[in-house]
């Protein structure tokens, strides 16, 4: 009886692993990027960034699928991989919402998409942001924050392939997600 009620126990065990690999290797639905516009006429996010940060008298409103066309457009060409041959780094998206942004890497791996997001919020502190990582998601996996530790060297070659965008982007005075938009406010405060 003891013997049946171990096999048991392991044939859970390993259908509870095989589902949630499974359930990880399915890939995220990715937000959509806005259509391509005419050649020569799309806007150039960094540009209006820095712009904006040496005026220091704009508010500039990102909708999201103006960002998400903009990571789609410039991260293929900067994202690298010693894994060439098998494995690629191919995009990032982000769905924002009040509060926090959701964002989804993307890699592709012998030709099958695979997809982790993470799930970050930025605040303000003293004259610094800090940004928090709430928890996120392998595939349809849903996992807590400390399990997201192995997503860092990606999370790591994206930040780095966005250096200049996220540099501008935190020298604005306040920086606020809402729901499909993200409101960059560079004015100055008033003490």
């Amino acid at each position: 009886m003891k013997r049946i009620l171990l096999q048991t126990l392991r044939l859970l065990l390993l259908s509870a692993l095989g589902g949630a690999a499974w359930v990880a290797h399915r890939p995220e639905d990715l937000p959509a990027a806005a259509p391509p516009v005419q050649k020569g006429k799309d806007p150039d996010l960094l540009d209006d960034l820095r712009q904006a940060s040496i005026k220091r008298a704009s508010l500039i409103e990102i909708r999201e699928p103006e960002l998400n066309r903009y990571l789609s457009a410039t991260l293929p060409g900067r994202l690298g991989s010693k894994l060439d041959g098998w494995m690629r780094l191919t995009d990032a998206r982000v769905d924002l919402e009040p509060g926090k942004a959701h964002v989804i890497i993307v890699w592709d791996i012998l030709g099958h998409r695979r997809t982790a997001s993470v799930d970050l919020v930025i605040q303000r502190v003293g004259e610094h942001f800090h940004v928090e990582m709430l928890g996120g998601a392998l595939g349809h996996l849903k996992l807590p924050r400390g399990m997201m530790r192995p997503l860092e060297p990606a999370l790591r070659v994206v930040g780095e392939a966005l250096d200049p965008e996220v540099r501008a982007l935190f020298q604005m005075t306040q920086i606020t997600v809402a729901k499909d938009k993200l409101v960059l406010d560079s004015r100055f405060t008033s003490t």
